[in-house]
């Protein structure tokens, strides 16, 4: 398994329509991914050839297109998310760790800058300010992230899917 710092950095990704939650999910583990639910296929394989992005999909026609044009392409017959990255792990080496300073915005693809408490004031509960201390905000639509319970359930996820890759699970899909 690939470290952090080993982290394919270049590696970018462009979801097809169907795969929203891949989409966050990749952009929480500090992949630059792009994402609409209006995206066109046509749009979609003009990014992949234009910024050398891997498709995602799981429309198998527009799968065929971007392999007929030779462009890397990942074709999902599951819809279930760990086996979605254990098959991203397996082919591309994709980090399977959060690392808060590499995490993107996981609704606009931003980067998210770490700030101070008295930064966030006002923009979370107050609970939220007494119990954590780490806060990170996105530079473009200014939503506030921090550690909470959505956390812990991503860590136990990605954990599992790690223990996958090591067993050698995970043949849902094509390249």
């Amino acid at each position: 398994m690939k470290t952090i710092k080993e982290m394919p950095a270049m590696l970018k990704f462009v979801a097809d329509a169907m795969l929203g939650s891949l989409a966050r999910w990749l952009r929480i583990l500090g992949y630059d991914t792009i994402y609409s639910k209006n995206i066109s296929d046509k749009e979609i394989l003009e990014y992949a050839a234009r910024e050398g992005r891997v498709v995602l999909t799981r429309d198998y026609g527009l799968y065929r297109r971007a392999r007929k044009n030779n462009l890397k392409a990942v074709y999902f017959e599951t819809s279930e998310i760990d086996e979605m990255l254990t098959i991203l792990a397996k082919r591309y080496g994709i980090s399977l760790v959060i690392d808060p300073n590499r995490t993107r915005c996981p609704i606009c693809n931003s980067d998210l800058k770490k700030v101070s408490r008295k930064e966030v004031k006002g923009k979370v509960p107050d609970i939220v300010l007494r119990e954590h201390s780490d806060f990170w905000i996105c530079s473009k639509c200014g939503k506030v992230y921090w550690k909470g319970t959505h956390w812990i359930t991503m860590e136990k996820i990605l954990s599992k899917v790690r223990e996958q890759v090591s067993r050698g699970k995970g043949s849902y899909g094509f390249t």
